[in-house]
């Protein structure tokens, strides 16, 4: 049901979105040792917004890393003034999760979306998700093609998909593809995960809030040397799993 503002004089009026926003687009882009690679991020992102007229800011965390992303970033704001980048930069290692929630309430867009830092999204993929935005409260991209990718992290991403949709009874294609949210629902309902897994966390809490969806395929690419696989996600996944498993045991989950 919609939710509806109550005159002084009884009258009922629809309360807008969110009037606040000022702009369409807010991108997160989490960094963690991505100096070659954040800058692409940077300017696929602006060619996007570009193609679509949209209003958007790009903000940058870098999560501690050890090389020169901090310093590439800053380059990047001195020669492209034109685009709306912001740097935060962790003193500590906070992980995805926190970053991206505090994100959300640095950004000032509409819409909110991960993009990560290793560049592994072209223009057309983009764009073909953020065209999406205002058709649904959230666009689910899916991998209907995958290039670069070993055969056993495709084993894994597939495996991984399965034993979510068992735990909470969904039919999602794929969890971990960047969905486009709406930035108050960042706000609004936060996740314990810390890695990778509160992408699938966050995705199956709204669904339970009865957020609408649309799922559209995309291709993606995977970048060698990629840091996803590691004891901090594996752990992070299965907790996340753990606990979808639990909310629909108690209840607490529609499907």
């Amino acid at each position: 049901m919609a939710l509806v503002e109550i005159t002084r004089d009884g009258g009922r009026l629809p309360v807008p979105d969110h009037p606040a926003d000022p702009l369409t687009f807010s991108f997160f882009i989490p960094c963690y040792n991505e100096e070659k690679n954040v800058v692409n991020v940077v300017e696929k992102l602006a060619t996007v917004a570009a193609r679509l007229n949209a209003a958007y800011e790009i903000l940058v965390f870098d999560d501690c890393s050890k090389d020169g992303t901090v310093q590439a970033v800053r380059n990047c704001q001195q020669a492209r003034p034109d685009v709306p980048l912001r740097l935060f930069s962790n003193s500590t290692n906070q992980g995805v999760a926190r970053n991206f929630i505090e994100g959300a309430f640095q950004g000032r867009g509409k819409h909110y979306r991960v993009v990560m830092g290793d560049d592994v999204e072209s223009v057309e993929t983009l764009e073909k998700i953020l065209s999406q935005a205002g058709n649904a409260d959230i666009i689910i991209p899916y991998h209907s093609q995958v290039t670069g990718r070993p055969f056993h992290r495709k084993v894994i991403s597939r495996l991984y998909t399965v034993l979510v949709n068992i735990a909470s009874k969904r039919k999602l294609r794929y969890y971990n593809g960047s969905p486009l949210f709406l930035r108050r629902d960042a706000l609004r309902f936060h996740v314990e995960a810390t890695g990778l897994g509160f992408q699938a966390e966050f995705l199956l809490r709204l669904l339970q809030e009865g957020r609408s969806f649309i799922e559209i395929p995309v291709v993606a690419s995977d970048r060698e040397g990629s840091t996803s696989l590691n004891l901090r996600n594996f752990v992070s996944v299965g907790y996340s799993i753990f606990k979808i498993y639990m909310r629909r045991l108690s209840g607490r989950d529609a499907a």
